[in-house]
C-alpha cells in the first residue's frame, strides 16, 4: 500500500489539507444530488486506486456492491413513497403496500453518499497522520486531538499486530482451516492477545504521553509547519473553486428531487458549470501530484 507521504500533496500545510477534506466531506454529507455523489465517488476511487494496490481496490469494489444492495434493497422494502408503482403487496382491503421506483432509486443514492463518505474518510487518514492532528488541535482541545491521533495510530498497528498473532498460531500448528468450535476457539484466542496488547500499548503511550508534558500551555510540537508560498497559491485556488460552487448552488443548478417523482432542474449553463468545478475541486490531489511529476520529468530531461 501506498500512503501521501510519497504523494506531493501530503506535504501541503495541515489546516489547507484539513480544510479540504472538510470541505469536501461536508458537500458529499449535504447534497442530494445523485450526480454529485456519484462525482465525488468516481474521483475518490481513481484517487485511491493511486495509493492502493488492485487487492485492496477489488475488495473496496465487493464492499460498494453490498452497501449498495442493502441500502437500495432497505429503502425499496421499508419506504412506500412515490407514484412510479413498480407492484403491489395486497394485504388485505385496508392495507396495501406499494413498492416504488423512487424508493428504490433513493435506496441507491443513499448507498452511493455513504460509500463515497467512507473512500474520501481514508483518504484523509492516509493524508493527515497523528502528529499533523497534535499540531492543530494538541492546545486547544488536547484530549479530542489525543483520541484521534490515537485512532489514526492504533488502526494500522491492530491490522500489523493481529497478522503477528496469526503467524505465531501458524508456528504453534494452529491452522486457518479449522472449522466449527475450533475456529471459535482460535478467534477468541486472536481476540484475546490483541485485547492484552492494546491495553499494554495504551498505558505505554499515556505513561509517554506524560513524560513529554503533553497538555500543557507552553508545550511545543515535536514538528513545525510553516505556510509556504504554494500553501497560499492552494487556498486561494480553492476559495475560487468553492465560491463559484456554491455560486451556482444558490443559483439552484443541483436541485433534485426523489418525491413524489425523481424530477432534476437543470439550469443552462449554470449547472454544467458547477459540476465542472465540482470534478476541479475533488480532483485537486490528483492535479497537483500530474503537475509535480510533468515538472520532475522535465527536470530530469534537462538536466
Amino acid at each position: 500500500m501506498k500512503t501521501f507521504n510519497n504523494q506531493y500533496f501530503y506535504h501541503f500545510h495541515p489546516l489547507i489539507v484539513f480544510l479540504y477534506f472538510s470541505f469536501v466531506l461536508t458537500i458529499i454529507m449535504f447534497s442530494v444530488n445523485p450526480i454529485v455523489r456519484l462525482i465525488t465517488l468516481i474521483v475518490g476511487l481513481v484517487t485511491l486506486w493511486r495509493l492502493e494496490n488492485r487487492d485492496q481496490i477489488k475488495k473496496d469494489l465487493k464492499w460498494l456492491a453490498m452497501l449498495l444492495f442493502f441500502s437500495t434493497i432497505g429503502n425499496f422494502l421499508f419506504i412506500h413513497s412515490g407514484r412510479t408503482i413498480l407492484f403491489e403487496w395486497v394485504i388485505s382491503e385496508s392495507k396495501t403496500y406499494r413498492f416504488t421506483f423512487e424508493a428504490l432509486f433513493y435506496g441507491f443514492s443513499f448507498g452511493l453518499m455513504m460509500y463515497s463518505i467512507l473512500i474520501w474518510f481514508r483518504l484523509f487518514s492516509y493524508s493527515f497522520n497523528s502528529e499533523k492532528i497534535l499540531y492543530l488541535f494538541g492546545k486547544r482541545m488536547p484530549r479530542i486531538s489525543l483520541i484521534l491521533s490515537m485512532i489514526l495510530r492504533f488502526i494500522p498497528l491492530y491490522q500489523a499486530e493481529v497478522s503477528n498473532i496469526n503467524l505465531a498460531q501458524k508456528g504453534l500448528g494452529i491452522s486457518d482451516k479449522n472449522q466449527g468450535n475450533k475456529k471459535i476457539e482460535k478467534e477468541y484466542q486472536t481476540f484475546l492477545s490483541l485485547f492484552g496488547w492494546s491495553l499494554e500499548r495504551a498505558v505505554i503511550t499515556s505513561d509517554s504521553m506524560n513524560a513529554r508534558g503533553y497538555g500543557l500551555k507552553n508545550r511545543t510540537q515535536y514538528q513545525s509547519y510553516i505556510i509556504q508560498q504554494r500553501d497560499v497559491l492552494l487556498s486561494l485556488l480553492l476559495l475560487v473553486l468553492l465560491s463559484g460552487f456554491y455560486l451556482c448552488s444558490s443559483r439552484e443548478a443541483f436541485q433534485f428531487y426523489y418525491y413524489p417523482k425523481l424530477r432534476i432542474d437543470l439550469v443552462p449553463g449554470v449547472s454544467i458549470i458547477g459540476y465542472l468545478l465540482l470534478i476541479v475541486l475533488l480532483s485537486l490531489p490528483l492535479l497537483i501530484e500530474a503537475k509535480e511529476r510533468i515538472r520532475w520529468i522535465y527536470l530530469e530531461w534537462k538536466m
